[in-house]
């Protein structure tokens, strides 16, 4: 991994779980949701989170938790 590729969390817009997206220069390239949804990179793409609208750790879990079969 050089130094322009990058791995985050991000909520998953149709599930809520936290999905691996995978960057490289700022782009997002791939999306693994662990609840299968087919959610494509360029969802993310699009999104521009400011800080104030995202929601803590602790309610990301939450929420994972709540969807969790």
């Amino acid at each position: 991994m050089s130094t322009s590729e990058r791995l985050t969390w991000e909520t998953c817009p149709s599930c809520g779980r936290s999905a691996a997206v995978g960057w490289r220069g700022g782009i997002p390239l791939d999306v693994d949701c662990p609840g299968g949804c087919a959610v494509g990179a360029e969802v993310f793409a699009r999104r521009t989170p400011r800080t104030g609208d995202l929601p803590s750790p602790a309610a990301r879990w939450t929420a994972a938790a709540r969807a969790w079969p």
